[in-house]
């Protein structure tokens, strides 16, 4: 079936009828807000080979060949309540809610799914299932084979706190693209006999993503590459890879390893569901180690630390909670509202924000340090909140930070970063110094509003004018403007406290010294110099470009989906893209080798963390458009222009429901492949008429993020422009050529790869384009 416009929602008001009841939830669940849950009671849990590690790294340097299985386990995670607090008076949208008690909780387990892996050759556990995954240390240039093994159970409901449990607490909506595993490719949407406005359970898929990895198309974990348990048939997806068949319930990876030194993550990546199984835990390190090219003498064993930043709900049973809006947690204790549509995706909701941090799997977690530095590997791995966070000393002062690697690379040398903000799938290695700092207790606080810029605040904030209404609806102070913090939950993430005594001298890198001051040894191949320029022997002029807008498709109650290029995941239910006449409705194709200008244009009111596969890419610059006005009043808007281009007589396809998006879903409204005015390739009309650099000029990326990046941030109302590049890393600009393939593998072959938001409740929704990489 194909979901045009709101087709869906007529069929699932035939299938329930009239004023029909949603279904709840499979297990009942009671929330426990985020308030009640004590702060900084459980110590930071850690990998290595330190002696205060929770669990050793697994070294695939003496192991190379891993089996890693999915599997449903539990691990204790929320300390013992605080008895009876008070709501905050601020915490709830409802005012006759904010005096309410918490509830009782029962301090159990938590049921989680997590990779567990062994040594593929004697069997041995090497790592326990966990959350986040024990972190694999990689050496540079050795392969590692992988076979991954999906043991997760499906959802009992005569057994419904057995195996499977976890398949009830955190409700998949079957409405969402193939995240029901049994329907066919090109089926999509759940269509009747379904029952759509029910969850879906039923066997698991899974599919692992090396996120940052040179990786050929068989191995890069695509989202319709899933496979399920063997228990349950062990069927697969349509673009699973048969080069190494192993069996049902398998999948057999060979990664090559031959890219720069880094900060990888693995994570589910499965279509429809990623956003489920990776709040469910699916989650982990991969640590590319190349000494000989990294800086020297940085932090190591117990100071060397990785830090897996999330956000979650938790129920009175210990239990991860997943609003759907539904039961017991539809209105005031659900922060993420109910779902806006439900007559068309019942259960999703555009994004979750949770109330409770979590580092490394547990909530506002504390860890004593000695004053010295640390090195900390950060992934920001939330569903859709960002953090700006900072160091805060409890006198007043901070610890200093320094970035030294980003995403995918070491940066030539360390930059401080006060705050430092990270939006979902990005990494940052940094340094941060507690030298000075005895006796002090450091708090990791941020300010960043949920959804980015102009969501909810977890601090105290002002509005444009006083009495002006604060997000939730009640008016702001009427002198000042000021709203209370509409999350303060979330305003403090986790603590150091510089209590131990320093054992040893210090004599790890200084990043703010002249020498020995943690600088990379061998300069990154850089295809900008940070400053907003192309690097030399990069001509801009003459590379490919491409100009792809960010577009929301919003119904009666909120978003429907949010698309790239207005265009779906499967290209063919769009129709301009139809009209290319691609049997698979790619529209990305790049030429191996060639390094190509992408401008991505964020026509939505959020941040949106664009993340490519494969292809790293450097951060030109960004620049804002029109004022940044994004009302479709505005007879010079962009949105509004762009809406225009659909022509006086829309296409049969188009509902003409909304001024500045009359044709969601149809595709760009030009041929892709015609240049536009800018001489870019997309469909869209060019963008330079909307800019004017003597108004907003170009804005050069911070220091932090001016590396080798494959998640960088997209604002509202402007343009992000990066250079893309089909090439490894490490490859100079000079041998780096158009149709010359220095991969240690063809990416040409095979169903390509993809390009998204990592949002992940927006990519399981159609965020999500794939490419291929062309000869």
């Amino acid at each position: 079936m194909a979901k045009t416009r709101f087709k869906i929602a007529a069929v699932l008001v035939a299938t329930l009828g009239t004023g029909a009841a949603w279904a709840s939830t499979l297990i009942p669940q009671t929330v426990v807000p985020g308030a009640c849950i004590p702060q900084f009671a459980t110590p930071l849990l850690s990998f290595g080979p330190g002696t205060k590690a929770a669990l050793p790294r697994v070294d695939a340097l003496k192991h190379p060949v891993l089996t890693i299985k999915m599997k449903e386990s539990n691990r204790p995670v929320l300390p013992p309540p605080t008895p009876a607090i008070p709501y905050p008076s601020n915490y709830f949208d409802v005012p006759s809610q904010s005096n309410l008690v918490c509830p009782t909780v029962t301090i159990d387990n938590t049921r989680i799914w997590a990779y567990e892996t062994s040594d593929g050759i004697t069997g041995k556990v090497l790592g326990p299932a966990f959350w986040p995954a024990v972190t694999l240390e990689i050496r540079r240039n050795i392969p590692t084979l992988v076979n991954y093994v999906n043991e997760l159970p499906s959802f009992d409901n005569n057994n419904p706190t057995g195996p499977g449990m976890l398949q009830g607490l955190v409700t998949v909506d079957q409405t969402i693209d193939l995240a029901n595993p049994y329907l066919l490719p090109n089926q999509m949407a759940c269509a009747p006999p379904l029952k759509c406005n029910e969850p879906y359970v039923g066997a698991v898929p899974s599919v692992p993503h090396l996120h940052g990895g040179e990786v050929p198309p068989q191995f890069d974990g695509g989202p319709s590459a899933w496979f399920t348990s063997a228990l349950s048939g062990g069927f697969r997806g349509p673009t699973y890879s048969s080069l190494w068949p192993v069996g049902a319930g398998k999948a057999l990876y060979f990664y090559n390893n031959t890219q720069e030194a880094g900060t990888p993550w693995f994570h589910d990546h499965s279509m429809g569901a990623t956003r489920t199984n990776v709040y469910s835990g699916l989650a982990g390190f991969y640590f590319i180690r190349d000494p000989a090219r990294e800086p020297a003498n940085l932090p190591q064993g117990d100071y060397e630390v990785e830090m897996a930043i999330q956000d979650r709900q938790f129920d009175n049973n210990s239990q991860l909670f997943f609003p759907d809006g539904s039961g017991a947690d539809a209105g005031v204790t659900n922060l993420n509202g109910t779902p806006g549509n439900p007559s068309v995706h019942p259960f999703w909701i555009p994004e979750f924000f949770g109330d409770v941090a979590v580092v490394n799997g547990s909530p506002w977690p504390v860890k004593e340090v000695e004053p010295r530095r640390y090195r900390f590997r950060i992934v920001e791995g939330s569903n859709a909140r960002m953090y700006n966070m900072t160091f805060l000393a409890d006198n007043g002062s901070k610890a200093p930070v320094y970035v030294i690697g980003s995403d995918d690379g070491y940066l030539n040398k360390p930059v401080p970063a006060d705050p430092l903000f990270m939006a979902p799938g990005e990494r940052y290695d940094v340094i941060v110094d507690f030298t000075g700092l005895t006796g002090r207790t450091i708090t990791v606080t941020n300010d960043a509003a949920a959804p980015f810029p102009s969501g909810m605040s977890p601090v105290p904030y002002k509005v444009a004018n006083p009495g002006d209404n604060c997000f939730f609806g009640f008016p702001s102070d009427n002198t000042t403007g000021m709203c209370p913090a509409d999350q303060p939950t979330m305003a403090k993430i986790m603590q150091f406290k510089v209590v131990l005594p320093l054992l040893s001298a210090d004599k790890s890198c200084n990043p703010s010294a002249l020498s020995n001051n943690c600088s990379r040894p061998v300069p990154y191949v850089r295809l900008t110099d940070g400053k907003g320029n192309a690097a030399a022997g990069i001509n801009l002029a003459a590379l490919p470009k491409r100009q792809l807008i960010l577009k929301e498709h919003a119904g009666p109650g909120g978003p429907l989906e949010v698309l790239v290029n207005n265009t779906y995941y499967m290209g063919n239910m769009s129709p301009s893209v139809k009209a290319l006449g691609r049997a698979d409705g790619v529209t990305e194709l790049p030429r191996v080798g060639t390094t190509e200008l992408w401008e991505i244009i964020n026509l939505t009111m959020d941040a949106h963390p664009m993340h490519t596969h494969l292809a790293q890419f450097q951060v030109l610059d960004r620049q804002t458009f029109n004022d940044n006005t994004m009302v479709a009043t505005d007879p010079n808007s962009y949105p509004l222009d762009w809406a225009a281009a659909f022509g006086p007589v829309l296409p049969a396809f188009c509902d003409n429901v909304l001024p500045d998006n009359p044709c969601p879903g149809y595709g760009p409204p030009a041929p892709y492949n015609l240049l536009n005015g800018d001489g870019a390739l997309g469909g869209n009309p060019a963008l330079s008429p909307y800019l004017s650099n003597a108004l907003h000029p170009p804005a050069a990326p911070a220091p932090w993020e001016s590396g080798w990046k494959d998640t960088a941030k997209a604002y509202p109302g402007q343009v992000m422009r990066m250079l893309v590049r089909f090439a490894p890393t490490s490859a100079s600009v000079a041998s780096a050529t158009p149709g010359k393939n220095l991969y240690p593998f063809d990416p040409t072959v095979g169903d390509g790869y993809v390009w998204h938001c990592h949002i992940i409740d927006h990519e399981d929704n159609d965020m999500m384009r794939p490419y291929k990489v062309i000869k």
